[in-house]
């Protein structure tokens, strides 16, 4: 990685470097018994994503090996560093690879998160301790939409709290430059929550089938948090803390664009309006909402495309542009959002294939032309 990232150097390339920590070897979620995710049925998350959320013996190894990373690495070298706890390092828990025992698996029931034993310094205990979504009683009476909507708010803030807590430990260990936090599609929306919550989080509503309820992805609520907790610690000569949304022209644009009218692209005035009332946020692109709350929050944005619909493991689907279709829309979706940077994801699409690194450059150069034009950084690594 040393070498790479000096020959990046010489070569004039910036790099944006991500930990994996969303690729860890087994043996870190052994450490504790609290070391892996479990979900309410007993069943296990991914051995490869480790239970940074809750476990003090996880994070402790966390913390040691960016220490260790950054001696042989030397993190300052480069442009800025992503963080994330999910299985695509991303916000939220794990949501694929997953050794699960229920069929909506939220991911809060390791002796941590449930008793306290080995809980992270910070986090905190489950405020109903024992209580599986979907049960009608707790400790002998009935559980109201109250008790799960603050079970489902303390669930969602914990995953943000561990990202809160990368961020600052790569602070206290001197890293200066630029964070990103990865941001998938658009999370749980406001109305999709009421009816999970009313349905005491078992299985009802579009968030539970797509699983950006049990990943934990409500931006309204985790993006405002990340933020307020951040400038408390942040220095004003450290780098940005970015909002990243990897979703510029996924399927969701797709179909906002066919709206009447189309609400695919960002417009001004978005972050200002009431984004948990308002009923037309619903048919908006994931960009375009995500955008929307990262800077309600007071967050700088970026964004990278989701990859082709034919890429693994990423948020292409069928319904998703080709690849050539988001070389020309998604670099203008990204100008008309004002992003600061906008980023190719899979480079493999784009240096794999023959003049795809070509056209876009040429794309970039011609947007570039354009007073409203976005930035011409362009590389492979």
């Amino acid at each position: 990685m040393r070498r790479t990232l000096d020959s990046c150097a010489r070569a004039g390339l910036s790099v944006v470097l991500t930990l994996g920590l969303h690729v860890a070897p087994p043996w870190v979620g052994e450490v504790a018994a609290a070391g892996t995710y479990r979900d309410q049925a007993g069943g296990t998350g991914p051995a490869d994503v480790p239970n940074v959320v809750f476990s003090a013996a996880v994070r402790d190894a966390v913390a040691k090996y960016l220490t260790e990373l950054d001696r042989v690495v030397r993190l300052n070298s480069v442009a800025a560093i992503r963080v994330g706890t999910g299985y695509n390092g991303e916000l939220g828990y794990p949501t694929g690879g997953t050794q699960s025992a229920a069929d909506y698996p939220f991911w809060a029931f390791d002796e941590a998160a449930q008793t306290g034993a080995g809980l992270a310094q910070g986090a905190s205990v489950s405020p109903m301790p024992g209580w599986t979504p979907g049960s009608p009683e707790w400790n002998g009476r009935a559980v109201q939409s109250e008790d799960v909507d603050a079970w489902f708010g303390w669930y969602t803030r914990s995953v943000a709290d561990a990202v809160v807590w990368i961020v600052q430990t790569l602070r206290d260990q001197g890293f200066e430059r630029d964070i990103h936090l990865p941001l998938a599609g658009r999370g749980t929306l406001p109305q999709d929550r009421r009816i999970a919550v009313a349905a005491r989080l078992d299985g009802a509503g579009a968030a539970a089938q797509d699983g950006s309820l049990q990943s934990g992805r409500y931006y309204p609520e985790q993006l405002p948090h990340i933020a307020q907790q951040l400038t408390q610690v942040e220095h004003p000569r450290w780098g940005a803390v970015f909002a990243d949304t990897t979703s510029i022209d996924d399927a969701t644009a797709v179909s906002a664009r066919q709206q009447s009218p189309p609400q695919d692209r960002c417009r001004p005035g978005d972050s200002e309006r009431d984004l948990l009332s308002d009923p037309e946020v619903t048919e908006w692109s994931s960009f375009r909402w995500t955008i929307a709350n990262a800077r309600q929050a007071g967050l700088d944005v970026i964004g990278e495309n989701p990859g082709g619909p034919d890429t693994p493991r990423t948020g292409g689907n069928s319904m998703t542009d080709s690849s050539d279709e988001q070389l020309v829309r998604a670099p203008e979706y990204a100008r008309d959002c004002g992003l600061a940077l906008f980023m190719w994801a899979f480079e493999d699409n784009l240096c794999g294939e023959p003049d795809a690194l070509g056209a876009y450059a040429r794309r970039i150069r011609a947007m570039k032309d354009d007073p409203s034009g976005v930035s011409d950084e362009e590389s492979c690594t």
